[in-house]
């Protein structure tokens, strides 16, 4: 392993112990459900973090991963182990494009959202509202913004509201993820951009809450900044899939990474990068 920081703590941990804080997409777990058995290899890790004071461990990484070994019957997967307070190890928030959704059935799906209450104002008094959280996200659309007012009922009830908008266009339109909020920057990009949909910046004690509640936070919402991150370890799924005690598997994941180190095939890459194959 070549120019290396401290190897990534990869571990064998049950299926049955890691929480999902979020919502999946079940059409994408019983696909990759299937490409994990008929190809027989894990290759990234899902992403978890210990919930303090338990045995269990929190997805920051990975739902529909993990859930398609869940949906598989497989008792154990190879996850990589962080902790929020490991320095670089950050949440951050993807934004949603909605795109190709006629803007009539766009605010139509909308009025159908419980408890949703919006407000016209600007850009920047949107901002600001999210940020002292006396809103709860903001809609982007060429003829202007609007934020979404805090319902009642504290995390809990902000979670259920935000899983009703998301509710209200999945499945009905193109979604994308987007790192700013400036229509004018997204437009060009996506022609036929219906709007954008700017969440808040989670906390590790909202994801933690997210995961030990019945509330999960919308999917492609909560972004993790891992360094260090273990890709394409191409782990033998059959390894896992086998009757052997957690003990000897653990072992024989520690002995399977003594040899790919023995045998130079661990790299570490420090540079940025932009993937183009996702």
């Amino acid at each position: 392993m070549r120019d290396s920081t401290t190897l990534p703590k990869l571990m064998i941990l049950p299926t049955d112990s890691l929480l999902l804080h979020e919502d999946i997409d079940p059409r994408r777990v019983q696909k990759l459900s299937r490409r994990i058995l008929e190809g027989g290899i894990l290759k990234n890790p899902p992403i978890v973090a210990p919930v303090p004071h338990t045995e269990l461990y929190v997805v920051l990484d990975g739902a529909n991963r993990t859930s398609a070994f869940v949906h598989a019957g497989i008792p154990h997967i190879v996850a990589q182990v962080v902790d929020y307070n490991e320095s670089g190890v950050t949440v951050d928030t993807w934004y949603h494009v909605v795109s190709g959704l006629d803007m009539a059935q766009f605010e139509q799906g909308l009025t159908s959202v419980d408890d949703l209450q919006l407000e016209a104002c600007t850009l920047e008094e949107a901002r600001r509202a999210l940020a002292s959280r006396e809103a709860i996200a903001y809609i982007v659309c060429e003829s202007g913004v609007r934020k979404v007012v805090a319902p009642e009922g504290g995390n809990l009830g902000a979670r259920r509201l935000l899983r009703d908008i998301v509710g209200a266009y999945r499945g009905r339109a193109d979604i994308y993820r987007a790192s700013n909020d400036i229509w004018e920057i997204q437009k060009p990009y996506y022609p036929d951009i219906t709007a954008l949909l700017i969440f808040p910046t989670l906390r590790p004690d909202d994801i933690i809450e997210a995961a030990l509640s019945r509330h999960k936070i919308p999917s492609g919402v909560t972004r993790h900044i891992i360094p260090a991150r273990a890709l394409n370890i191409n782990f033998p799924v059959g390894i896992l899939m086998s009757s052997w005690p957690l003990e000897e598997k653990r072992q024989w994941l520690h002995d399977w990474l003594m040899e790919r180190m023995a045998a130079n095939a661990i790299r570490f890459y420090a540079e940025s990068t932009f993937s183009f194959n996702e």
